[in-house]
């Protein structure tokens, strides 16, 4: 799973989506806007694996976003930011996010799209239920409105 994490993000629900990834004995890269990883709401630095120029969602299975109100809104311009989202949606891709990161699906017009392969995460509880649902690896349910020839 990818995991792109904004500035100021909520430290518990990644702490949540990485144990529950680690418990699902999966692999869990953290995508972040600059090389040197981000600072979370609780004041932890968070390493990222990836920048999110380098990390784009097609390398992964599933995603999730994860932001603070703040950090969202200053990615809903960034080409990299916006593609991340419109890929793994395009990919049929499982996509988690929490409140703040719903900033992204407005700004690349797929608010409206939201179907039930977007899950929103509001605790730890939510983030376990979240990897519980990625057994089919992706949403092929939306496959037909996002492929012309499918």
């Amino acid at each position: 799973m990818g995991l792109f994490v904004s500035e100021g993000a909520p430290a518990a629900l990644v702490r949540g989506l990485r144990s529950a990834v680690k418990k699902a004995d999966a692999v869990c890269e953290i995508v972040t806007p600059k090389i040197g990883g981000v600072m979370l709401d609780n004041g932890d630095k968070l390493e990222g694996d990836e920048k999110i120029d380098g990390g784009p969602s097609v390398l992964y299975d599933a995603v999730a976003l994860v932001m603070s109100e703040e950090g969202a809104q200053h990615l809903v311009d960034d080409a990299p930011s916006r593609d991340f989202l419109t890929d793994a949606f395009a990919h049929c891709k499982f996509i988690a996010f929490n409140e703040p990161a719903r900033a992204m699906f407005e700004a690349v017009g797929l608010a409206g799209d939201l179907d039930e392969g977007c899950v929103e995460l509001t605790t730890q509880k939510s983030a376990r239920a979240f990897i519980d649902e990625l057994g089919p690896l992706r949403y092929w349910e939306r496959e037909t409105a996002v492929d012309a020839d499918a």
